[in-house]
């Protein structure tokens, strides 16, 4: 078979079946041409449907069950040409997922054409593969470029506790989710890692405090969320460049 797709297969499983957490050697992609499933990986635990398309990374673990109804997939294993054309437009370490009837649609297409294996199969394969790409690709691309609404509800709860010791346990715990997950997530979708912005949003209290009047540092330290005040000095000058005591000089 030709690029974007270096082969293609078919599989039926059946209700409520499951396979254990596994592995594959090449990186696919699988659309749910029928019934449904739920797979957990990457700490997450995602329920697919007809017209669902995942990206499984080479050597990723991940585990899965089939649902009440069974399912039916389409799995193709990109060439070299259509990894490094994905590669170079959506964060496939991710193992990103995407849904819409447009790929339900392309899945049964390409279903039907290998059924069919004609001289113009061939063909109609490779261009319904170019098209997959394409929509996966800008439908992945707009899904990474917005955080997912679990992270900005991590973000929201950091903010509203800005001052008050939490752990990242705590935090993951208080939006249902896995701390291993939140900590790589919230890295990627921010910039910065769930310490960096808290301390961002501590020293930002004590610079307030600062400007507004001759509390002690001790009691700045306290009512920000820092263990004391040689903390609080330390986390400062890194975050501004200067010490609370020269800060509070030039304000």
């Amino acid at each position: 078979m030709n690029a974007p797709f270096e082969s293609l297969r078919t599989g039926r499983y059946p209700a409520h079946s499951a396979m254990a957490e596994h592995v594959h050697d090449e990186a696919s992609l699988c659309i749910l041409v029928a019934g449904e499933y739920q797979e957990n990986v990457r700490g997450r635990h995602e329920r697919y449907r007809a017209g669902s398309l995942s990206f499984c990374p080479a050597g990723e673990p991940h585990s899965q069950r089939i649902g009440r109804s069974g399912a039916s997939k389409l799995v193709l294993n990109p060439t070299r040409f259509g990894l490094e054309y994905l590669s170079a437009n959506v964060r496939l370490d991710d193992a990103p997922a995407i849904h819409s009837e447009a790929i339900a649609s392309i899945g049964r297409r390409i279903v039907a054409e290998l059924s069919i294996d004609d001289m113009f199969s061939r063909f109609a394969i490779e261009g319904l593969g170019y098209e997959l790409l394409a929509l996966f690709g800008r439908s992945a691309t707009r899904q990474q470029d917005t955080p997912a609404r679990w992270l900005r509800d991590a973000r929201a709860y950091i903010d509203a506790h800005a001052c008050e010791p939490r752990s990242l346990g705590e935090i993951a715990a208080a939006i249902g989710c896995d701390p291993v997950r939140l900590s790589r997530g919230f890295q990627r979708a921010f910039g910065h890692s769930i310490g960096e912005y808290q301390r961002k949003l501590r020293v930002a209290a004590a610079s307030d405090l600062l400007r507004s009047g001759h509390m002690p540092l001790a009691e700045i330290a306290q009512s920000c969320g820092f263990y004391d005040q040689s903390h609080l000095t330390r986390s400062f000058k890194a975050e501004v460049g200067c010490t609370p005591a020269v800060f509070r000089k030039g304000a």
